[in-house]
């Protein structure tokens, strides 16, 4: 009796193992695979080379679904305002679709590269990022590029050079004339450069000008069909002689008056020097009559101080400002005026 209940002991521990192994197997044992998109996209980056302006550049990314399911694509979001998508949001197993990518040919220039986040349900690839670049060139090249600076004094000869080419290679380039809006404050010619088709303009500042600083443009028109006109921003500049120190005056936070209440009074000082020859004030007016003036000799015929003492009016609001122009009048032909800002505030 007790050699058979030994036997069977030993027979179960002889089989025990064996069914936990075969139940951990089957615990082990993967998963039937269910049905899963899978994205393909061939090109996820396109350059477009070097290309001549426009209004905009756009490529269409092919999109292909490898998988058993349909593949949904959430989302395409671009890195920049100013590209925009369009896609196909639901791609068959098997089938192909498109991404559009159109970039704004007015917000870039030179070399430039754009991208865009593409969200979808492939598990394997939830998040992609495709992009389109290029390096766009203009028809007409301006050189150098940017503003053009015209910054003098009054007398001072200032001359800027611009060298004009083109980048359309079958063009017999031409620069047909050049005309600018303020023609009181500049002159210019057009020289033929060394090269065949290259121009050059020569850009001279009225040395005559008083004391100014202003903008204004030079057009140059060329033969070119696709870019007739290329304009270009000047800026013209006459430095004066004659300083001011400070250039405005701001009172800063005041404490406006209350009814049927004495003014408490603030001054403060500007002085005015010219570094070279003689001049004299005449006299300074303002436009603002709770602003008056005291003129000072410091040097004369060389360095004035103009005191400016500001009354404040009755407080008629919470927030309160008084605002005004000085103008200095001087017997300078160059500087016959030299105007300041004034301002105060309430508390």
């Amino acid at each position: 009796m007790t050699r058979k209940l030994l036997m069977g002991a030993l027979a179960l521990a002889l089989a025990l193992p064996v069914v936990v192994a075969a139940q951990n197997a089957q615990k082990k044992a993967p998963a039937a695979a269910g049905p899963k998109p899978s994205i393909e996209i061939p090109r996820m980056a396109y350059d477009a080379g070097q290309v001549f302006e426009q209004e905009k550049y756009e490529y269409s990314f092919v999109v292909r679904n490898r998988g058993n399911a349909d593949l949904l694509i959430s989302d395409v979001k671009p890195g920049c305002g100013c590209t925009v998508a369009t896609y196909d949001k639901v791609i068959s197993p098997g089938e192909e679709g498109k991404i559009h990518l159109a970039v704004d040919g007015a917000r870039v220039s030179g070399e430039f590269n754009k991208s865009a986040d593409v969200l979808t349900n492939d598990p394997d690839h939830p998040h992609l990022t495709i992009s389109i670049g290029g390096h766009e060139i203009p028809y007409v090249n301006v050189i150098p590029e940017g503003t053009m600076y015209l910054h003098g004094r009054f007398g001072e000869a200032v001359e800027k050079d611009l060298t004009i080419t083109s980048n359309e290679k079958d063009l017999d380039f031409k620069v047909t004339g050049v005309t600018s809006n303020i023609d009181d404050k500049i002159t210019y010619k057009t020289e033929a450069g060394t090269k065949p088709g290259e121009y050059t303009v020569k850009v001279f500042k009225n040395p005559k000008l008083p004391s100014l600083s202003t903008y204004g443009s030079l057009i140059v028109h060329t033969n070119s069909k696709k870019s007739p006109d290329t304009t270009l921003q000047v800026h013209v500049m006459t430095k004066g002689s004659i300083t001011l120190s400070p250039t405005t005056l701001n009172f800063g936070e005041v404490q406006f008056t209350a009814q049927n209440a004495p003014p408490v009074t603030a001054t403060k000082a500007i002085v005015v020097t010219k570094a070279t020859g003689k001049f004299q004030i005449k006299e300074v007016t303002v436009s603002n009559p709770n602003f008056k003036t005291a003129l000072e000799p410091m040097t004369p015929g060389q360095q004035y101080r103009v005191q400016v003492t500001f009354t404040p009016p009755v407080r008629k609001q919470s927030k309160q400002t008084e605002s005004g122009e000085m103008i200095i009048h001087t017997d300078d032909p160059q500087e016959p005026a030299l105007r300041v800002q004034l301002l105060a505030r309430s508390i």
